[in-house]
């Protein structure tokens, strides 16, 4: 049965609709609440479109050279020392918005909210753009440092840990990746961010991958709740997965489904954060996790939202049209690279 297109004033209006069937309503839309990106970027309510976030050096609270060039002898002068570097660092924020028109006529006699579930359609697409935006901000390398002693970009998870092969496939390949970036990530920020503030993102098919791997599912058995893993409790919700592995602060597995095929076009439909031959693995520090007094953040993923998912609706009497909109007007930013790191690659 082909689904029925909205614009007529009688294509929405079903005789039987309330009385046969108990006006069942089939709608794939999902909350808004609860899309993954929630759990892993900080949102930041901002008051203009555009401004500044401040960096402050992390090496300087960690710099000891050599011991003695903190001595202060007796009768000497008090050493001058060295000032701590800090920048400010602009966000921009860019408007988007995704719109609906429904015939009056229409609305007027559907047997259900029909603005009300547009609406919701509109406030699901756009918050798959947002993590989408987010999505290319985590898995592009320039932003992060691709070689050095602060690196946090891999092609490959063989590059973070020496002489592994088969990267998550591999026999504790799960476990040696996470710990050597949570080791990573923690020199990275001269320990201001503790295992515990980490978290990893995968989509679900590397959360697949792993769930399966040798590692985890000697994790799994030797775990207290191990029959919960087979009965598919909360505790292994995230697609077979703990809801936290060796030491992480916790795992998000984001199922948020990209559409990239145009209406009537080939259906194409795919994951974000990797494919599944170059299944990918991005580490953040979670939204919360350590923030300074006077504003300085860690975590690594942050949303300047000016405007936030606004809901507007208008009655357009001369075209008898009911319009609808859903704007969000915000900056996808990562403020704190430092304190996450990307393996583009877990596979090899």
């Amino acid at each position: 049965m082909a689904l029925e297109g909205i614009g007529g004033g009688l294509n929405t209006f079903v005789p039987t609709f309330s009385a046969a069937t108990g006006q069942i309503q089939i709608e794939f839309t999902r909350s808004v609440n609860r899309f993954p990106i929630t759990q892993y970027a900080q949102i930041v309510p901002v008051q203009q479109m555009s401004g500044y976030y401040l960096r402050i050096d992390e090496q300087e609270t960690a710099r000891v050279v050599n011991t003695q060039d903190l001595l202060w002898p007796l009768g000497e002068d008090r050493p001058t020392g060295i000032n701590s570097d800090f920048e400010f660092n602009q966000f921009t924020t860019q408007r988007f918005q995704t719109s609906f028109h429904i015939p009056q006529e229409t609305a007027r006699q559907a047997q259900w909210d029909i603005v009300a579930s547009h609406a919701r359609i509109a406030a699901a697409k756009m918050m798959t753009h947002r993590s989408l935006r987010m999505a290319t901000q985590l898995t592009t390398s320039s932003n992060y440092n691709t070689s050095g002693g602060s690196q946090n970009y891999y092609a490959a998870a063989t590059n973070l840990v020496s002489g592994l092969t088969g990267g998550i496939t591999a026999t504790d390949g799960v476990q040696q990746i996470i710990r050597a970036a949570i080791e990573r990530i923690v020199q990275n920020t001269v320990g201001a961010v503790s295992p515990k503030d980490i978290l990893l993102i995968v989509n679900p098919t590397t959360a697949r991958i792993m769930a399966t791997s040798e590692g985890v599912r000697d994790y799994v058995k030797n775990y207290p709740a191990a029959f919960s893993f087979l009965k598919g409790d909360d505790t292994f919700a995230a697609y077979g997965l703990p809801q936290t592995l060796f030491g992480l602060g916790g795992v998000v597995v984001d199922d948020t489904v990209r559409v990239t095929s145009r209406k009537g076009a080939t259906d194409a439909r795919s994951f974000l954060y990797g494919t599944d031959s170059a299944p990918g693995m991005v580490f953040v520090s979670r939204p919360g996790g350590l923030v300074g007094n006077e504003g300085p953040s860690f975590s690594t993923a942050t949303v300047f939202a000016y405007e936030d998912m606004t809901v507007e609706t208008l009655d357009d009497p001369w075209n008898r049209r009911v319009k609808g909109s859903v704007t969000d007007n915000s900056a996808t930013v990562l403020t704190a690279a430092l304190s996450g790191l990307y393996i583009a690659d877990a596979n090899s």
